[in-house]
């Protein structure tokens, strides 16, 4: 399930690294729960709709946020908690809640925006970790794996040989430094690319691509489908 939250307007101006917030408001609506513990089922995206002012940015118009959850019940907690708890995020307020549709996905290559920065880490042999970007060679193998190693957490057989890749002809792909609690992480801002059955592409799209989903990395928005490789 995915949904959609409008937003107003905001009275203060919202810092760029915000994100750490967003994951603070979303298990707040969610109560009591495991989900920090677990593998992230879910995609928390960033704000749309701002632009950036002296230190900040500013949503005149309002803004959007989009969350996907696998978990259906996990999902129908989340509505239930945004609907009857407070929430005052540098003076924006919920104006309404929208489930979105899944796109009409089909058989081949489709494109996803990325809606947030991509995420990709590797482990070191001292357990260090190393940030890839669209540039490494192995961005595609580490992308692969770590929907694939959702799927199975989710026992999503028809997820398990979807290709997934950042989309080689962008002529503009791009990292970006984010901070989350004082950490920065270097993350790809580019569309992607995969290829999978159906079920497999609606998950990709609700749970979103990368590492470190649940805090806002990866989101993903659907585009068209690719045709004839083009």
């Amino acid at each position: 399930m995915k949904f959609r939250i409008f937003l107003t307007a905001n009275s203060e101006r919202v810092p760029f690294d915000y994100a750490h917030q967003l994951c603070s408001i979303f298990h707040h609506w969610l109560g009591p729960n495991e989900l920090h513990d677990i593998m992230s089922l879910y995609s928390l995206g960033w704000l749309k709709g701002g632009k950036a002012t002296g230190g900040g940015l500013e949503f005149d118009d309002g803004a959007t946020w989009d969350i996907g959850i696998h978990d259906d019940a996990i999902a129908e907690r989340l509505v239930r908690g945004l609907l009857l708890k407070d929430f005052d995020f540098y003076g924006m307020r919920i104006r309404k809640v929208n489930p979105l549709e899944p796109p009409a996905f089909s058989e081949g290559s489709h494109r996803f925006l990325a809606g947030s920065p991509v995420l990709l880490r590797r482990v070191e042999d001292n357990g260090s970790r190393t940030h890839l970007t669209w540039k490494d060679p192995e961005s595609r193998e580490v992308l692969e794996r770590g929907i694939q190693k959702k799927a199975g957490e989710a026992s999503l057989a028809e997820a398990a040989d979807l290709r997934l890749d950042f989309d080689r002809t962008y002529r503009n792909p791009k990292t970006r430094l984010v901070t989350i609690k004082d950490i920065q992480n270097r993350a790809t801002v580019c569309p992607l690319v995969a290829e999978g059955p159906p079920k497999a592409l609606e998950f990709l799209w609700t749970v979103g691509a990368g590492e470190l989903t649940g805090v806002g990395f990866g989101s993903l928005d659907h585009t068209d489908p690719l045709r004839n490789g083009s």
